[in-house]
């Protein structure tokens, strides 16, 4: 039998003793009337940003194969993009999910079935990895919340708050294909560079253009829509600017060496 904890998770506006202290009576009770060894409670009160970010989350989440219970779903997130990234970790990583208030366990076909019903809604169709060698009944989604946690956003691409999703910045991103184009006919990445700052074309922080910063572009692979991340390669995870013939090119090892 696997094991069974609990999760709390408030935002800081919504924080309050009597509030925690019912969802920890709402998780027990179903425990007890579900013959499930609760074996703790984990509680995140507060926490804010990536919903698989927050400390006891987190620590759920490098898990596998046990079973999680919350009171409700707010309990993953206010938003739906945080709900559905932790349910496609959980599911991912074979954790059984249940929420009381939504009589939703993920154990029962019909809670499959709601795993299935989410890679069919547009916001998360993009999310899909494919499934595991051999394991053709089980729906593997991975988010962009697990894929993009932070940092700065490439030059030529905006990240949407409300999905998570990055989308092409077409003024950026047509100096993007400049730099690989010029690259592409010998220009080195020095008159690269000396040709953008003249023309007044800023980078992403607004300034000078270097050539350090022109060939940290170039050798980017998330131009071509793959993203890397943790040394993982996602391939076509959003929409390129640049194509992988293109990237190669200018890749090859008789262009590396040309620096100046």
């Amino acid at each position: 039998m696997s094991k069974v904890v609990g999760y709390i998770w408030m935002h800081p506006d919504a924080i309050s003793t009597e509030k925690v202290k019912a969802e920890r009576n709402a998780i027990e009770a179903y425990c007890a009337a579900h013959n499930l060894a609760l074996g703790g409670m984990q509680v995140d009160a507060g926490a804010l940003g990536n919903a698989l970010e927050r400390p006891e989350m987190k620590a759920i989440a490098e898990k596998s194969e046990i079973t999680v219970v919350v009171a409700s779903m707010v309990s993953l997130g206010r938003r739906f993009h945080d709900v559905a990234t932790v349910l496609a970790e959980f599911n991912h990583k074979d954790i059984r999910f249940i929420s009381v208030q939504e009589n939703i366990d993920t154990g029962r076909p019909d809670g499959q079935q709601l795993l299935k019903l989410f890679v069919t809604i547009p916001q998360v169709a993009s999310w899909v990895r494919p499934p595991k060698q051999g394991a053709e009944t089980k729906v593997f989604v991975r988010s962009r919340e697990v894929l993009h946690n932070g940092g700065t956003c490439p030059y030529g691409y905006t990240l949407d708050e409300m999905t998570n999703q990055f989308v092409v910045n077409a003024t950026e991103a047509a100096v993007v294909q400049r730099i690989f184009r010029e690259r592409a006919a010998g220009r080195s990445l020095r008159q690269i560079a000396n040709d953008l700052t003249r023309d007044a074309i800023a980078t992403k922080r607004g300034g000078r253009w270097q050539a350090n910063t022109v060939k940290t572009i170039l050798e980017n692979v998330f131009y071509t829509g793959d993203y890397q991340c943790q040394g993982r390669l996602y391939p076509n995870d959003h929409e390129a600017v640049i194509a992988k013939t293109l990237f190669a090119e200018v890749n090859s090892a008789q262009e590396i060496l040309q620096v100046c």
